[in-house]
């Protein structure tokens, strides 16, 4: 895991940029608490702070190959080193034990053609010096991240899209479209197009050449959902079982301990019980004050308590449990820190809890295994079994509710955003006249919205206490069953995530194995720091806010009494306001 960065420049030396490189590095530090290496490769300069999770000794990055052709800058896991090193003994000559190594032997002797091999969350640029070329990865779900931009004939790149601020010429400015989407689809934000105009993210399972004559982007891996044809759960079942366990023992494959963190959900229970059948496990769980009594009737996505569930598996299971207090007393300081963190503008209140969870997990582990991709690639959300929901995307905006939008705007912008999303299954070959078709249609834009935020802000909070946040069930392999289950399997009498059950069957807790579908909780009894902190978001921001939000509707429910209708919306208004604020960021 690491922080990277680099400039390409077929005009002048890249070394002529090396002070802005640094800059950049500086700006990821918090990515790499175990050391900053930099390299000149001519036409290329490259630099990686790292958090060293195999080989610490063996592993600086960049790392060049002997003969100097290829050096790679890299971020992430190879889950599988140990069988492509084996693949790639005969024909290369290994220094290290570090996974760093065996994906630059992999480039270097397979090409492009390594990528379908490598197993593992990974962002990573790879140079040719020979042929004057790079080339820049993504790994299938976008686990890693990785921004880019080009200015004055330079390419640059980085992990994170802030530092990308340093290769701006002036204070940069709000992505106009990208912070409509924030405001209006927050659950679909911020993965397409970073939230600074002029910068553009790597799309998960893409690849970008950059040679002398242009930059070439191309998909290299797609989650195929049209390949879900497989009806036999007694086939299937035990394939998926043997796969998450494998999965969980490949990400735990490295030279660093990792916590879990612990709903009492069935994904994260999951993970708690395949890590614990390779070593002693210790299991996180997030505690807001009065957590005990907030009313999850009101909630869309937070359906219970989830402690005393995660104490009844935790206990089940044998693992050590830690519970991590978090006082309402701090909830406007961490609003702001959580909006400096993001960059791409957090998108819900539970970004709250990763935020306390990573930074406890930090006081003793370098890393912690979560359950994100579980229900993504699983058919686990119960807005599934809601046909209307599925039908067509507007039913989910109009679900989570739709902001007062401001007067400037078209009346019909949520319209319009929903025909682009309903366009993004339709172009993938998902149709909607069977249940099973408009189930993969709403999966497609799932994986490729959803998921991508939400990795996006796991990685985030976690790598700002310099936690890695490791994803088994993006496993390459799980992955390869998951597109085989047909939608009447995943979803089956009522049942979301219907064939994952069956498969962990004497694995977890039955009363966690058929417990519903509960989001990371947030602390629901905030709602008049909320309040407060909008107004004050309002009043120092105005301008920046009316841009696309109606500044009297806001204040109306920032002043209204009783019960708020839409926290969610003013934390965003918040967190829009302290991250303009904390980056300087212009109107458009």
């Amino acid at each position: 895991m690491c922080g990277i960065a680099g400039i390409v420049d077929f005009e002048r030396p890249a070394s002529l940029a090396g002070d802005r490189l640094q800059a950049m590095l500086r700006r990821l530090q918090h990515r790499g608490p175990d050391g900053t290496g930099w390299r000149d490769c001519g036409h290329a300069i490259l630099g990686a702070n790292r958090l060293a999770q195999v080989d610490r000794a063996g592993g600086a990055q960049p790392m060049t190959c002997p003969e100097g052709r290829w050096t790679v800058v890299f971020n992430g896991e190879i889950h599988n080193h140990r069988e492509l090193r084996e693949r790639l003994d005969g024909t290369w000559k290994f220094r290290t034990r570090s996974d760093t190594e065996v994906l630059l032997a992999a480039i270097a002797t397979w090409g492009e053609a390594a990528l379908p091999r490598l197993n593992g969350m990974f962002a990573f640029f790879a140079w040719d010096a020979e042929n004057k070329r790079g080339l820049c990865v993504r790994d299938r779900l976008g686990v890693k991240p990785l921004a880019w931009c080009v200015r004055n004939g330079r390419f640059s790149f980085a992990s994170e899209a802030k530092a990308l601020l340093e290769c701006l010429p002036d204070r940069p400015v709000a992505n106009f479209d990208a912070v409509l989407e924030y405001l209006v689809a927050p659950f679909f934000s911020g993965v397409a197009r970073p939230m600074f105009e002029g910068l553009e993210y790597l799309a998960p399972g893409h690849l970008l050449r950059i040679a002398e004559d242009g930059i070439e982007v191309r998909e290299w891996w797609r989650y195929e959902l049209r390949q879900g044809v497989e009806t036999d759960p007694e086939r299937l079942a035990p394939k998926l079982r043997n796969a998450l366990e494998q999965g969980v023992a490949r990400s735990l494959d490295t030279d660093t301990s990792a916590a879990v963190l612990l709903s009492g959900g069935l994904d994260s229970t999951i993970l708690a019980a395949c890590a614990g059948r390779r070593s002693p496990a210790v299991a996180y769980t997030i505690c807001f004050e009065g957590q005990d009594h907030f009313d999850y009737a009101r909630s869309l996505m937070v359906k219970a308590d989830d402690t005393p569930y995660a104490v009844e598996a935790s206990a089940a299971l044998g693992t050590e449990h830690r519970l991590v207090p978090v006082s309402r007393a701090d909830y406007a300081r961490d609003l702001r820190t959580l909006a400096v963190q993001n960059d791409a503008l957090p998108a819900w209140e539970q970004e709250l809890a990763q935020h306390h969870l990573a930074r406890a997990v930090s006081r003793d582990f370098r890393a912690m295994l979560v359950g994100d991709a579980a229900d993504e690639t699983h058919f686990g959300y119960g807005f599934l079994l809601d046909d209307s929901v599925i039908e067509h995307p507007r039913a989910l905006l109009r679900r989570f509710g739709s902001p007062p939008l401001g007067r400037a705007l078209d009346p019909d912008t949520v319209e319009a955003l929903a025909a682009h999303y309903a366009r993004l299954s339709a172009e993938a070959g998902h149709e909607g006249s069977s249940r099973a078709g408009r189930l993969r249609a709403a999966t497609h834009l799932i994986v490729r919205r959803w998921l991508p935020r939400l990795l996006h802000n796991g990685d985030i909070h976690g790598m700002a206490h310099g936690v890695e946040a490791r994803v088994p069930f993006a496993d390459a392999e799980l992955l390869g069953l998951a597109v085989r289950v047909h939608p009447e399997l995943g979803i089956r009498d009522g049942i979301e995530k219907w064939l994952l059950r069956e498969a962990v069957r004497k694995l977890v807790p039955e009363s966690i194995r058929t417990r519903r579908k509960s989001a990371l909780p947030r602390d629901e009894g905030a709602e008049e720091v909320l309040r407060q902190e909008a107004r004050r978001a309002l009043d120092a921001s105005a301008p920046l806010i009316g841009t696309w939000l109606d500044l009297r509707a806001l204040r109306s429910m920032c002043d209204a009494p009783g019960r708020l209708g839409q926290p969610g919306l003013l934390f965003r208004v918040i967190a829009l306001h302290h991250w303009a604020e904390y980056h300087g960021v212009r109107l458009p």
